[in-house]
């Protein structure tokens, strides 16, 4: 008997350890990169396993972005320990002002990459 219920409480603990680490994982997730090159700010982010249609990109002002994404995860009954999130948030502060109505954004093989334009940079063409 006292098998059992010790088994039952190290469950529980599985249990609530998974919980707590998920919790984590949603707060620091997604790893982003943030650097300018040329007359563009560029943010890099990891999403793999986030279906595209889950992911949202808005700009906050034009100096910070906010990435969101959720997905489904079919977790199994017996599974004690479960540590991918089911959704992330994360705000990026940009290092210049940016236009975002000009921006783009791709997402390819689980990487989220966006482009920005630097505010007040004009590219000149050359004829």
């Amino acid at each position: 008997m006292a098998g059992s219920l010790t088994d039952v409480v190290i469950k529980e603990v599985e249990k609530t350890i998974g919980e707590l680490t998920r919790s984590f994982y949603e707060a620091v997730m997604p790893p982003v990169d943030v650097y300018e090159d040329g007359n563009f700010v560029v943010v890099v982010a990891d999403l793999a396993g986030f279906p595209k249609e889950k992911i949202k990109i808005r700009a906050v002002g034009n100096d910070e972005i906010v990435i969101e994404a959720e997905r489904d995860l079919q977790t199994p009954q017996n599974a004690s320990v479960t540590q991918r999130p089911r959704k992330v948030r994360r705000s990026v502060k940009l290092p210049s002002k940016v236009k975002p109505e000009e921006g783009t954004a791709t997402y390819e093989n689980g990487v989220l990459t966006v482009k920005l334009p630097i505010a007040g940079t004009t590219e000149i063409k050359l004829s």
